[in-house]
């Protein structure tokens, strides 16, 4: 794994040689005194306006569309875009938090999704407001960067309770962007709704300049490279299999583009994972994080982000559009609506539950909420409020996973892991929200966006929770963590 700074050797060391109570006493000694408060104020106000981020876009595709004369092909690249470049930059970003400081790092990144939402909300043009949103998929990194920095300085019940926190965060954050986009559409117009989170994260990147003052421990890099050329194959390899997807229905499923695209990104991805089995320090450390007890929670983050938030284009066009309900676009909010109060509630909760019954149940009901929610979607989805009752209950699902999964996976690896692990997380499931909407605007254009064409799409959706389901009962397998505690114990 990656090299550890000098200044966490000792608090490392404990934490690999104890259990995770020890683990949690050696790390907060070292914490010196640290307060988490003031650290978590302005993480969380990031981690809000990220998700307002991920969520803001969707009442706007119609209204997009028109002031930019495209249709719903070219609009799935504002979704597919973002969540590619997350895919890539989230490795990236975590090796270099490992090895430059999780707090430097995180600042950085901060100020790059700033500037990709004030890039958007003056966009004169579709290219560069795909730019933009391109720019801001490396908001995905936030979480495990703020994973890597409080474990760093505090324990892991901090920890726990930080990512609960965060993830609720991130929660109302989608809660909010889809709201208040659809009201500030309605009453101010589209600039309002672009603006809105450009001024929140320049707001969260203040106060997290804050952050840190006069301590600079945060500022000791480690000797250790960072694995460039794996990054690059990754990349390389993950563009060509979501460009295939993407661009399957347009150039044809058997055309040389389509398949050549395919063929050559499933073969990069064999040989970047061979290259990272025999590099002494990986981008990605596959053999230690893709551990048994851990692998059916990264297929469930995959499952439930293809679903929930890859859906987004089918699920939004299909309200505005007249083959669907044939609504206003500033009505998308509020159909939404209970989606997105389910996904902040329940993910708020989700500690606590996780603490009463254990986190792989928890994870279990919220794999089963997804895939109810998605079957009801293809049983009643001729009114509005069919809609929005059958994903309140898919975002009732994941907002349970979402803090949970999150959970399990830092309680699993040890503490020096803890940014890489999360970040391979953060990796699986924003490659999930990417073929889920490359996937779902492939069998839209293919089917000419009929009422079948969603049909389709959701019953794909459904067959992926139907997996992710599975893959969570098989939690019940792994019951212990690496730190010697059972998962739902904390």
């Amino acid at each position: 794994m990656t090299a550890t700074p000098p200044h966490a050797a000792a608090s490392d060391t404990a934490a690999t040689s104890g259990s995770s109570d020890s683990t949690a006493g050696s790390s907060d000694s070292a914490a010196g005194g640290r307060a988490l408060r003031p650290t978590l104020a302005a993480l969380l106000l990031i981690v809000l306006f990220s998700g307002f981020q991920q969520s803001y876009f969707t009442p706007l595709f119609q209204a997009l569309g028109n002031r930019y004369h495209v249709g719903v092909t070219p609009l799935a690249w504002t979704v597919t875009g973002p969540a590619l470049t997350a895919a890539i930059a989230t490795p990236l970003l975590t090796a270099l938090g490992d090895r430059h400081g999780h707090l430097r790092v995180l600042r950085a990144t901060t100020a790059a999704v700033a500037v990709a939402a004030v890039l958007i909300a003056v966009a004169p043009g579709y290219p560069l407001l795909v730019a933009g949103r391109v720019l801001q998929g490396c908001l995905a990194g936030f979480l495990p960067l703020m994973s890597g920095l409080v474990r760093r300085r505090h324990g892991i019940q901090d920890t726990r309770r930080a990512i609960a926190y965060l993830a609720a965060a991130l929660m109302f954050g989608v809660l909010l962007g889809s709201v208040c986009s659809s009201l500030l559409l309605r009453t101010a117009g589209l600039g309002p709704a672009l603006w809105t989170p450009a001024v929140g994260t320049v707001a969260g990147l203040g106060l997290l300049l804050r952050v840190g003052r006069g301590d600079t421990s945060h500022r000791s890099p480690t000797t250790t490279r960072v694995d460039w050329a794996g990054a690059v194959l990754l990349a390389t390899a993950l563009v060509l299999v979501v460009l295939a997807l993407h661009q399957g229905a347009a150039w044809g499923w058997g055309s040389p583009g389509t398949l050549g695209c395919g063929a050559a990104g499933a073969v990069l991805l064999a040989v970047w994972a061979v290259v990272q089995l025999r590099s002494p320090a990986p981008l990605i450390d596959i053999r230690r994080l893709l551990r048994p007890r851990l692998l059916p929670v990264f297929v469930v983050g995959f499952a439930v982000h293809y679903v929930v938030l890859g859906g987004q284009i089918s699920y939004s066009s299909y309200i505005t559009l007249p083959a669907g309900l044939g609504l206003r676009s500033s009505s998308v909010g509020l159909v939404l609506l209970p989606a997105f109060f389910g996904m902040t509630v329940l993910a708020a909760c989700s500690g606590r539950f996780g603490r009463a019954v254990g986190y792989p149940k928890v994870i279990v009901l919220g794999a089963a909420l997804v895939l109810l929610g998605t079957t009801g979607l293809l049983l009643r989805h001729a009114e509005a409020v069919d809609l929005a009752i059958t994903l309140g209950i898919t975002g009732a699902g994941m907002g349970l996973i979402s803090g949970a999964a999150r959970i399990i996976v830092v309680d699993g690896v040890r503490a020096e892991e803890t940014a890489a692990g999360s970040g391979l997380f953060e990796l699986v499931v924003s490659l999930g929200a990417a073929v889920g909407s490359a996937t779902d605007a492939a069998v839209l254009t293919a089917q000419g966006g009929g009422h079948r064409a969603y049909l389709t799409a959701w019953a794909v959706s459904a067959g992926v929770a139907l997996i992710g389901l599975a893959a969570a009962l098989l939690l019940r397998s792994y019951p212990r963590v690496r730190h010697g505690a059972r998962f739902g114990n904390g």
